[in-house]
């Protein structure tokens, strides 16, 4: 028989100023190439540098890679896994008393979950998912406002229903953070967002799998220092093929 699973109200200090820095600065390696695929270079009539430039990075690439850097961090400490049962248990806690969100003192997976599903108004779900995290992302480019109540009570009731609806097959919340943190980013550089499939052999036969496509690129360029800090804390890896699935399955409109 079921158990009723007790809430977490309560999590450790959060890591993410040292995670955000180290983030940032392992994208930077890549500056060139990152800014390439987002067709940054281009659309300012400016020739690429080379890639082990020491040019400055421009405001404007500043900026993007901060907001990349962000994205992955918010990832990273996603997948600092609570079992699904007390994640839903907590939530539920919040949504019938949300001030126990402004005690800052939420585990950092309840505060994601509610940073996904955070609406001020009728905009999609997690579009200012910084007011939610506005005390540690102050610094990031984009206004913060301080949530309301029956915001925060709204974002619980919303998680929930998400995180119940993906009952009973492998759910990953930092999966679904980067589909829209990133494609948000990815589709401001003009690009469409769209699933590719592509003959491999495999067995003496072709099968089709994901993959290829400028967005899969850009994935594949952006996530090496979230892989690397997933497999160094031995937490649950990302697919950049889950992610493109996201965002193309449950984001279709904004595909």
């Amino acid at each position: 028989m079921p158990t009723l699973s007790n809430a977490q109200l309560t999590g450790p200090d959060s890591p993410w100023g040292a995670a955000f820095d180290q983030m940032y600065l392992e994208l930077c390696r890549d500056r060139v190439s990152i800014s390439t695929a987002l067709g940054f270079y281009a659309e300012h009539g400016l020739p690429p540098p080379e890639e082990n430039s020491d040019a400055i990075p421009t405001p404007i690439e500043e900026e993007e890679l901060r907001q990349i850097a962000s994205a992955l961090t918010v990832a990273a400490a996603a997948s600092e896994v609570m079992p699904t049962r007390v994640l839903v248990a907590t939530l539920k806690k919040v949504s019938k008393n949300p001030n126990l969100f402004f005690g800052r003192e939420l585990p950092q997976p309840v505060e994601w979950a509610l940073a996904n599903d955070y609406q001020r108004g009728d905009e999609p779900p997690g579009t200012h998912w910084r007011d939610v995290l506005g005390d540690q992302v102050a610094a990031f480019p984009g206004q913060v406002e301080q949530p309301t109540e029956a915001n925060i009570a709204k974002a619980a009731n919303a998680a929930i229903a998400r995180i119940q609806r993906k009952a009973g097959r492998p759910y990953n919340e930092a999966d679904q953070i980067l589909a829209v943190r990133l494609g948000a980013i990815f589709r401001r550089s003009g690009h469409p967002i769209r699933r590719r499939r592509q003959p491999i052999m495999r067995r003496d036969e072709v099968v089709y799998v994901e993959g290829g496509g400028p967005f899969y690129d850009f994935l594949e360029l952006v996530l090496k220092p979230l892989r690397a800090h997933l497999r160094e804390k031995l937490l649950a890896p990302v697919t950049i093929e889950t992610i493109v699935r996201r965002i193309t399955d449950d984001f279709p409109k904004a595909s």
